[in-house]
């Protein structure tokens, strides 16, 4: 079977139209993961469609708009990006040195205590019987090492790829505080990465926000740390003010957004309460909404799972604004390749 292009055409409409101040909400579950689709909207905004060598990711896209992109992961880190990437023939590295793409990890040391991240006036509890160690052990000279037999080969960490480091590319937040606080000093954070790039745009050049999973943020302090779906919606807002576009993937797995909706957000847990206000409330926000799901007949070899585009409460009603309604089929092959096609098609 000959390779699929790197953006499926059925797709193409979707991912290079991005109004002003318009949001994007990507749902998934955890059969149906969007890291691929977040990959093909990378793609769309930064490699030339019709350059010699895309890999280069340069200059015309989406009609001759040019484009920056931000990406936010709270849930995947730099390396699992920029291989991923490099399959479609975009080279992230590459981009980021020449500061039209930024990536700002939210996963690797949001709440790394030996960078201070935790609230001193949260800090770890005793626990009854064990002792509170303040520093680590003085360690003596390391002893002979025992023979072991052939050496295996080694996996390099998710965080520094073999043979680079990648030093200065990704962005790292720290979490500290609580509530409404913690979360400013967040989008100061952020903020400051969309600066950079401002600061090289030029003239008619929009900057694309991406955040991947910002539910795990939720999930991780919620309603004890004063951080609920109003206080995230706001955070978001903030950060919207400042770039062209936002795309955003959520989780909507059934135990996060229809117990909440049988029971009721006041009879539901909380992190089933506040993820699903903060998924209805985007929702209700944005211009579109990209849901991906598994098939309803349960699994199958030519088809991994359904693409429902509808529109969201943001979308505007007018000529300016057309957006087809649809449901596709997608699979996603081995090689990183992905066929998308509607019910009926081969």
């Amino acid at each position: 079977m000959p390779s699929q292009p790197p953006l499926p055409p059925l797709l193409t409409p979707y991912l290079s139209s991005h109004p002003d101040s318009s949001l994007t909400l990507v749902t998934s579950i955890l059969g149906a993961t969007s890291n691929w689709l977040i990959l093909r909207f990378l793609h769309s905004s930064l490699a030339s469609l019709w350059a010699p060598n895309p890999s280069f990711g340069l200059d015309e896209s989406n009609n001759g708009t040019k484009k920056k992109v931000v990406l936010i992961s709270f849930l995947r880190g730099w390396h699992f990006w920029r291989t991923e990437a490099k399959r479609l023939g975009l080279d992230l590295a590459r981009l980021a040195d020449k500061k039209q793409f930024a990536f700002i990890d939210g996963l690797s040391d949001l709440f790394n205590t030996a960078q201070g991240s935790r609230s001193p006036a949260n800090p770890t509890p005793a626990r009854p019987g064990i002792p509170q160690r303040t520093t680590l052990p003085v360690r003596g000279p390391p002893g002979a090492v025992p023979a072991r037999g052939p050496p295996t080969a080694q996996i390099p960490s998710a965080g520094a790829p073999e043979g680079t480091t990648d030093k200065g590319v990704a962005q790292t937040l720290s979490f500290s505080g609580r509530g409404v606080a913690a979360l400013d000093a967040l989008e100061n954070e952020i903020l400051a990465v969309i600066a950079q790039l401002k600061i090289s745009a030029e003239d008619g050049e929009e900057i694309l926000l991406v955040i991947d999973q910002p539910d795990f943020l939720l999930a991780a302090t919620g309603p004890s740390m004063d951080i609920g779906a109003t206080e995230m919606a706001e955070w978001i807002t903030g950060l919207q003010q400042n770039v062209h576009a936002t795309v955003i993937t959520l989780a909507a797995d059934s135990p996060l957004i229809h117990n909440a909706s049988t029971s009721g957000i006041q009879g539901s847990t909380p992190i089933e309460g506040e993820h699903a206000a903060f998924a209805i409330g985007l929702a209700h926000r944005a211009r579109s909404v990209m849901q991906l799901r598994t098939l309803e007949t349960g699994a199958a070899t030519d088809v991994s799972g359904v693409l429902r585009i509808s529109r969201g409460g943001g979308w505007s009603s007018g000529p300016e604004d057309n957006l087809d309604e649809k449901e596709l089929l997608y699979y996603i092959q081995r090689d990183g390749g992905v066929r998308v096609f509607g019910r009926g098609e081969s």
